[in-house]
């Protein structure tokens, strides 16, 4: 009956022990893999005591490091989203601003759109940084009805001068820009067959700074802010 009494005291004393006390617990594995636990940390062999774990540490919640790191991505987000918006409106700017050209030994025709009325003409006009002034082709017009102008004589090359007609289009489009009100001198065309409708003059390229990629045959335009 005394042994009895006895358990049931040391049962008590197991029951009331609290929680915390399993702060100074620890387990560690052997070199074979098995588990121990013990309640002194100097008790665990030095060999592995790197291994070891605390009982209540392991059941202790972790920091949210995760949500941290989601604050600050979701505080970057539109910065970040404002950078590619920026990079992708620069980079569709700079194709706008490309033209494709056909290079022939050092000439480059670059297309070019004139228009009157409703009418426009599709033409392929000589990059000239010699020519003062856009000279166009009388016979590549022809699906304009052109107005009367003023006429003016033109010096060509070797000297001698032809008779030009100051016209104004209703536009000129080169590239990405479409200039109104574009005045042009329209000669009629004498000589062998060029490949080309005109010549595109410094009245347009002073204004419009160019650079050529020769090897892709391209003309890439100074955007304008």
């Amino acid at each position: 009956m005394k042994a009895f009494f006895h358990i049931l005291i040391i049962c008590s004393l197991i029951l009331t022990i609290p929680v915390v006390s399993m702060a100074g617990i620890y387990k560690y594995r052997d070199a074979k893999g098995q588990l121990h636990f013990v309640d002194d940390e100097s008790r665990i062999p030095a060999a592995f005591r790197a291994g070891k774990t605390s009982i209540a540490e392991a059941q202790d919640p972790e920091p949210d490091y995760g949500s941290q790191i989601g604050t600050k991505e979701s505080a970057d987000t539109p910065l970040l989203e404002q950078k590619v918006s920026e990079r992708t409106a620069t980079k569709k700017k700079r194709r706008s601003h490309q033209t494709p050209v056909v290079i022939k030994g050092n000439r480059v025709l670059v297309p070019v759109d004139v228009a009157i009325g409703s009418r426009v003409a599709k033409l392929f006009l000589l990059l000239d940084t010699g020519a003062t002034r856009t000279v166009l082709h009388r016979q590549s017009l022809a699906k304009l009805d052109l107005p009367s102008g003023k006429i003016h004589q033109a010096r060509i090359a070797g000297g001698g001068t032809v008779n030009s007609e100051k016209i104004r289009f209703r536009h000129i489009k080169v590239g990405p820009f479409r200039i109104k009100k574009f005045s042009a001198m329209v000669i009629d065309f004498q000589g062998r067959q060029e490949p080309f409708d005109g010549m595109l003059g410094m009245d347009f390229l002073k204004t419009h700074p160019y650079q050529i990629n020769f090897q892709k045959q391209i003309i890439s335009w100074e955007a304008k802010d």
